[in-house]
């Protein structure tokens, strides 16, 4: 080999070595999904009404509760008001709305759905709390791939006809979103 093609040879290694540098510098850290990186949440709340069961002899409703979740708006409900200072004091920032280029921020669905299903006196509901992220290729961050549920928790509660299901199913999902700060801070160590 000459000292000509070996000194070529070295200055396209150095060039190539020079250019992955700083496309590495340049490019950032990819985020994590999850709970780990997470820094902001929007919280949306839901209210679904399955008004009763479809049964041999057609739709079976129950006898109109004292309440009718349906109707009620679950963030005007002085309870479920108590969730967002609930987060922000674990930490989280709580938005009105997610910027489509901020990762750090997540959809937080508050769900009660109505699934009574016969005229008892008692009511039966599916409460459930999921995080939900949106996620870019890295080859090309304005595409978004989906917003896939990264965290989930479900439960059901019972309310008595002379209880209120909002009040309950209020209460219900601050102790979920309790569970979800907690998760939260040990995902963030």
């Amino acid at each position: 080999m000459s000292l000509k093609h070996g000194s070529v040879a070295l200055t396209s290694f150095v060039a190539l070595a020079a250019a992955v540098g700083s496309v590495s510098a340049v490019s950032p850290t990819p985020p994590e999904y999850g709970l780990r990186g997470l820094r902001r949440v929007e919280i949306v709340f839901t209210n679904v009404d399955r008004g009763g069961i479809v049964g041999s002899v057609g739709v079976v409703r129950p006898e109109p509760p004292m309440e009718d979740l349906g109707t009620h708006d679950l963030a005007k409900d002085q309870e479920c008001r108590l969730i967002g200072p609930t987060l922000a004091r674990e930490g989280l920032e709580v938005v009105d709305r997610c910027r489509r280029d901020d990762l750090a921020c997540a959809k937080l669905d508050l769900t009660v759905e109505d699934n009574s299903i016969d005229r008892s006196s008692e009511r039966m509901y599916l409460i459930g709390i999921e995080l939900s992220q949106r996620v870019q290729l890295a080859r090309d961050p304005t595409i978004d791939l989906s917003v896939p549920t990264t965290w989930s928790m479900h439960r059901v509660a019972v309310v008595a006809a002379d209880h209120s299901a909002t009040r309950t199913s209020c209460i219900r999902l601050r102790e979920m979103a309790t569970v979800f700060a907690t998760d939260w801070k040990l995902g963030n160590r």
